[in-house]
């Protein structure tokens, strides 16, 4: 027996005692009106009165114990079911994601008409947190070709390095090999957005080639310039979050924070070049 058996059996005596000793008294002042009985009764009368007020006090207990044991069961049920319906939040926020991303991949289908274009999910990626390469669920067999270009629903994403009759392995322009023909959209200055690998552990790359004497500014959209033969111009890379000098000073340079979340890419579109 364990120590709350003991402790509910020994309270379930001393009740049982209470009240036969409370039977006793009443039957004692309702059956002796002698002298001698009503000073017995004046005698008893608190002793009745404390042991009723035990009575109460350990129904009361009980009571309350009772109580208590029902609002920890209410407790333990609102919990599981706020913790359903968070799921459920979750959830219905993962496919809002997902439907906002699929909507702008379809307007920015529609806005690329002269091109053919292919959807893809991605299917597997390099261990780590970014998308430096990863790999792509179309391939040949639905017109994916090696060196076509690769976007998001926001901006450039990279493009085709490899491709197989189904599958299709990417390089992000946050990769240290990865170059891109850039221009300033605002100014039409030329440059080149590099990936580098100190700027690709925070998801953005550098625009290199910058003459001094363009008037960069933070926040200038950059895209891409059409030449080099890999990307078609007027895609979104990213905007300017830095401007820097060179150790020698006869140029600048940029930081670009890239339209891409490359720690969430999910789906693309491949824009088929038909080369």
């Amino acid at each position: 027996m364990n120590r709350n058996k003991r402790l509910g059996t020994v309270v379930l005596i001393a009740v049982i005692v209470i009240f036969v000793i409370m039977g006793i008294s009443f039957a004692t002042l309702s059956s002796n009106t002698s002298p001698g009985s009503s000073l017995f009764g004046s005698v008893l009368r608190p002793v009745q009165s404390a042991f009723s007020y035990i009575g109460n006090s350990i129904g009361g207990f009980f009571g309350f114990v009772g109580d208590m044991r029902n609002m920890q069961e209410e407790n333990v049920e609102l919990r599981e079911e706020i913790d359903r319906l968070s799921a459920k939040v979750r959830d219905m926020e993962s496919h809002s994601q997902e439907n906002e991303r699929l909507r702008q991949l379809l307007e920015l289908k529609s806005n690329q008409a002269e091109h053919t274009m292919v959807a893809g999910e991605v299917i597997a990626k390099d261990p780590g947190n970014w998308f430096y390469s990863f790999t792509i669920d179309v391939g040949t067999s639905s017109g994916v070709q090696k060196n076509d270009p690769v976007i998001s629903g926001t901006g450039l994403v990279g493009h085709v390095i490899e491709v197989g009759s189904n599958w299709a392995r990417v390089q992000a322009i946050i990769d240290s090999e990865s170059s891109v023909g850039a221009m300033i959209s605002r100014t039409q200055d030329f440059a080149i957005a590099d990936g580098d690998m100190t700027l690709a552990n925070s998801g953005k790359c550098k625009l290199s080639y910058v003459t001094q004497n363009s008037s960069l500014v933070l926040g200038d959209a950059v895209v891409t310039s059409g030449l080099g033969g890999v990307y078609p111009a007027g895609l979104l890379i990213g905007t300017v979050a830095e401007i820097k000098s060179d150790s020698l000073g006869y140029s600048q340079y940029a930081v670009i924070d890239t339209a891409v979340d490359f720690e969430r890419v999910r789906e693309v579109l491949v824009i088929c070049m038909g080369r």
